[in-house]
């Protein structure tokens, strides 16, 4: 594995912007950044997703009002960055995005008047060289925000994504994460900029679990990033049910701020070459990685073009669960 870029501590902490569809797991992790003294969060924006851009907005404000995280809010795509319009699936994250929890209106009190795309932008000219692209759902507002800005990977060298499927299947289809599927161009674009690009997919994810003993461990808490998990995650652990076979869910989300605050907790990762599939009648969406080994053979090795991404395989999953609940309980 290769070292991280950083080593994120309390005294340190590593400058973030998340990029958010705030439904349940990815409220879930929103509330672990903004309790994490290791991040210094100094920019959220909000894409479509699990709901719409505008529920997911709401659901992003309640959030960080509620546990006082007061960095600029912006709102940002609607849909893909071909315009394909989103199909929702409100069974997963609820008609709210928020597992029906439908909590008090927010103030808004941080939200700005730029897109979220113009927001990373201006950040990235305010710290250059400084910042860590959290991403948690469509990679479409890093997208747009290279289209205005193409010097964007020289200012802002890291992103650490959610989303994607190398060993395992895909939740969306056979082949595809939901997050890839939903904006495949501009995932595309984004992994063929040369920056540090690391991806946790579903190949760490789907095997990170929040059990029924960690609910029990929430609901016993008064702390306000409890009570929010409490109200929201009982409906996404229902659906969760049925795939994995028992009352629970992954934890998609608070595993990829969670590396970023601690990337000890990747055990073992890969750097390989990446495509993303386009035009496959069953496969859009596919985050195709090539891990064969010894392809000296020009006919069979890939254009040396071809982006490479690291993707993690392992990750510390005890460390990670123990942390979080201590952490969202405390």
């Amino acid at each position: 594995m290769s070292a991280p870029a950083l080593k994120p501590t309390a005294a340190n902490p590593v400058k973030v912007v998340v990029d958010t569809d705030t439904g349940v797991d990815d409220g879930m992790g929103l509330i672990y950044g903004i309790l994490s003294p290791e991040l210094d969060i100094v920019g959220v924006t909000t894409s479509f997703g699990n709901v719409d851009v505008d529920k997911v907005t709401r659901n992003t404000a309640v959030i960080m009002e509620r546990l006082g995280c007061r960095a600029p809010l912006a709102k940002g795509a609607a849909r893909a960055v071909g315009g394909t319009e989103p199909i929702f699936n409100p069974e997963i994250h609820g008609e709210d995005g928020f597992g029906n929890a439908f909590l008090p209106d927010p103030d808004f009190r941080d939200l700005v008047d730029v897109t979220a795309a113009q927001l990373i932008v201006d950040l990235a000219d305010r710290h250059p060289g400084e910042l860590t692209w959290i991403g948690l759902g469509p990679i479409t507002n890093l997208a747009l925000a290279l289209l205005l800005d193409p010097q964007l990977p020289r200012k802002l060298p890291r992103i650490v994504w959610m989303g994607g499927a190398v060993s395992v299947p895909g939740n969306e289809t056979p082949v595809a994460e939901a997050d890839a599927k939903h904006d495949p161009e501009a995932l595309a674009l984004c992994i063929a900029q040369g920056w540090e690009f690391l991806q946790i997919g579903l190949d760490v994810t789907d095997h990170t679990i929040f059990e029924e003993e960690h609910l029990a461990a929430v609901r016993a808490s008064s702390s306000p990033a409890a009570e929010l998990i409490a109200a929201g995650v009982p409906s996404y652990m229902s659906f969760y049910e049925n795939i994995i076979g028992r009352y629970s869910c992954a934890m998609h989300s608070p595993l990829t701020v969670a590396v970023v605050a601690h990337p000890e907790l990747i055990t073992r990762e890969e750097t390989i070459p990446m495509r993303v599939e386009l035009t496959g009648t069953i496969t859009r969406g596919m985050t195709v990685g090539d891990r064969r080994r010894g392809q000296k053979s020009e006919a069979r090795r890939w254009d040396r073009s071809t982006p490479t991404v690291r993707v993690a395989f392992e990750v510390d999953r005890p460390s990670f669960l123990s942390r979080y609940i201590e952490r969202v309980t405390a």
